[in-house]
């Protein structure tokens, strides 16, 4: 089975789930003489069974007729183990058979075990089981090294079927001491498949809600293991954002530690009204607030750390914890009246590190590289921070960051290269060179023209995954507005490939990569360098899962840092690999890009050929921003100042860093009359 293929189905499933820790919690209780093979009479008849029935939408299934699942845990001491038993009815059952299966078409569990349950984002290995198949799904792309060396001598499965009734008893090995006391992160996820020709795509169901739970960490349930007879109590309480009117509460996490045993460590989810109710063992336990990023509808907020309280639980009573409330941080930057970039000199860097760590500090982001050019030259280079927040491994200088859509830009310079030499036509349909058959039943696929591609006029959606059918259809007539799309830049990418009759990579690596001077580390596809050199995304501050391209994908698979793409950039400015005239239609405005209120800048936009540009105060801007989810990024250039900055980050608030850098490298706390005059 391909693992790649794995990481792409629960990445996708992640970008519409929870990416958080999921909030249901667990207990499981002193077990022992447990024989893995698939006969439960061997288990105690008290045990409790925990729902396994939150779909792909992270919704809760309720009275579904084909299918019921339910899993019950229990702990050996003795002999370290843990063991867990799935119960699934399901009238219908397709069990893999052989290697070559695909498991989202199948009916098979994959189970999450996180032994180690740290605060700061353990990994959790995967086990997949399903008719006699067995797969490790976890491995060399996890950022803990722990789970990395994880092998099947560590876990144990049987499967046994009766009418409609499928059983799963695992056994897992800790190489962590367990007892009474500590929590374990477990999660499941079923995939139920009803077409016995297995030629549709699974229901999937898990214990909490959320998917891509093995792309970062905290994203798993809490098994709490009990000693025997232990008994539990409640605890409720609220959680808000201090100033913000109740019908606007967000859904915020809170952890609650005990003070005695800190192993014991579960996180519950509030409800829309800041609600949240758990029970936990008798102790006392430390109450606190877990996320640094709150959305308010679609407003973000940076918070600070409410006040920990302490709780007492109580034998079978309900306590109320004290409430918590955080709030919004205001900016730790002073801004210099005039943008730091437009006066630099060798004296501004100690400053700019300052500045740049207490972004970091301030929005949550592990590791940055960045890059500042003037004048033709490279004059700061610098990278800060983790590029694995788990093991503390630092961002080197050649540490490498998902560039995103800002790849756009490459592959965009590539074109009209081709363009002015006549080898392709930007105004002539791209069907007439390459036809596209996943969209031939749609006619208006035939008006779309590389000039469209390059500044989004094409009418494709951003990804077709995004629909609800998952198949690519077209929004609105070719070139008539912007509409953002990938897709559309992959089309065209095929379509270059096709013309000049050669790999892709090849092509814009000649093209662009070598031809305006861009350093060595820069990557599209996976190789042993980019394994080797390459940063960790992250979610909420926790480190996730490699996910490395299998081949280049034009719209958002390069991997670079800030030192080699600023080649890029300086090339741009000295206007290197095309002729005055090209450079002149490539930042031709094409079309209007509608801003949101929460954007920043809010300076008119347009794209040209490949380049977001913007009319900024200080004359034209042009450059592209890159948002992966757990790597962000943005360069902008000023051409009339001759300067421009880049920003990797490996985080998803990356964004807001790279707007209040902006803030202190180029808009500064000048009034925007005088902008233009004091620059």
């Amino acid at each position: 089975m391909d693992k790649r293929v794995l990481s792409v189905v629960l990445g996708l499933c992640a970008a519409g789930g929870v990416l958080a820790d999921n909030g249901e919690i667990g207990y499981a209780q002193p077990i022992s003489n447990i024989t893995v093979d698939g006969d439960l009479s061997d288990w105690p008849r008290d045990v409790d069974f925990h729902p396994i029935q939150f779909d792909n939408s992270s919704k809760r299934v309720d009275g579904d007729k084909n299918f019921d699942a339910t899993f019950s845990a229990g702990f050996d001491v003795d002999s370290n183990a843990l063991f867990v038993a799935i119960k699934v009815e399901d009238d219908v059952h397709v069990a893999p058979t052989n290697d070559d299966y695909d498991w989202a078409r199948q009916d098979v569990v994959i189970a999450y075990v996180d032994f180690s349950h740290t605060t700061n984002g353990s990994g959790a290995a995967l086990f997949l089981a399903g008719g006699n198949q067995r797969d490790l799904l976890s491995g060399d792309s996890n950022w803990d090294p722990a789970i990395v060396e994880t092998s099947w001598d560590d876990a144990s499965v049987a499967v046994s079927r009766d009418d409609t009734t499928t059983v799963y008893e695992w056994r897992f090995d800790s190489h962590n001491t367990l007892s009474a006391g500590h929590v374990i992160g477990i999660d499941f996820l079923i995939a139920d498949q009803d077409n016995v020709d297995a030629n549709t795509s699974s229901a999937l169901y898990s214990w909490g809600p959320g998917f891509g739970k093995s792309q970062a960490g905290g994203r798993t349930g809490d098994l709490v293991l009990l000693g025997a007879d232990e008994t539990l109590g409640t605890v409720k309480g609220t959680i808000a954002v201090a100033d913000i009117d109740e019908e606007d509460r967000a859904n915020m996490r809170v952890r609650l530690q005990s003070v005695t045993e800190p192993r014991r460590w579960v996180q519950v989810l509030a409800n829309d009204d800041g609600e949240y109710t758990v029970d936990l063992p008798v102790d006392r336990y430390a109450v606190s607030s877990v996320d640094r990023l709150v959305w308010v509808g679609d407003t973000p907020h940076i918070v600070g750390d409410a006040e920990t309280s302490v709780v007492k639980v109580r034998k079978n009573r309900t306590t109320k914890a004290p409430a918590l409330s955080v709030t919004p941080k205001s900016l730790p930057v002073v801004l210099p009246e005039r943008g730091a970039l437009f006066g630099y000199t060798a004296d501004d860097e100690e400053h700019i590190d300052e500045v740049v760590q207490a972004l970091m500090a301030h929005f949550g982001v592990p590791g940055v590289s960045m890059a500042l050019v003037k004048d033709g030259e490279m004059v700061l280079h610098r990278t800060y921070g983790v590029q694995n927040a788990y093991t503390g491994e630092p961002v080197e200088a050649d540490t490498l960051f998902e560039a995103a859509s800002i790849t756009k830009t490459i592959f965009a310079f590539t074109v009209n290269r081709l363009a002015e030499r006549g080898e392709i036509d930007l105004d002539r349909p791209l069907f007439e060179y390459l036809e596209f058959e996943d969209i031939a039943h749609d006619e208006r696929y035939k008006k779309i023209t590389a000039r469209h591609v390059l500044s989004h006029q094409t009418g494709f959606p951003n990804w077709r995954y995004q629909n609800d059918d998952g198949r690519l259809d077209i929004k609105f007539y070719p070139g008539i507005q912007y509409g953002y799309s990938g897709e559309g830049f992959e089309y065209l990418g095929r379509v270059v490939s096709a013309i000049k009759g050669e790999p892709l990579e090849d092509i814009v690596r000649r093209e662009t990569v070598a031809a305006l001077g861009m350093g060595p580390n820069t990557f599209f596809a996976d190789s042993p360098e980019l394994h080797a050199q390459a940063s960790r995304g992250h979610y909420a501050g926790m480190a996730g899962a490699h996910g490395f391209p299998g081949e280049i994908g034009v719209a958002h698979s390069m991997y670079t840092e800030a030192s080699s793409f600023s080649g890029f950039m300086i090339g741009l400015l000295a206007e290197k690999g095309l002729t005055e005239t090209s450079y002149a239609k490539m930042l031709e405005p094409q079309v209007a890009v509608p801003l949101e209120p929460e954007e920043a800048p809010q300076w008119p936009s347009r794209f040209g050929l490949g380049f977001h540009m913007m009319n900024s105060p200080f004359g034209l801007a042009y450059g592209h921003g890159g948002n992966n989810g757990n790597f962000t990024c943005q360069f902008e250039l000023y051409p009339e100042h001759d300067m421009g900055f880049v920003v990797f980050t490996n985080a998803e608030t990356g964004w807001m860093l790279v707007n209040a850098l902006r803030e202190y490298l180029i808009i500064g706390n000048a009034p925007s009359g005088e902008a233009i005059a004091a620059r």
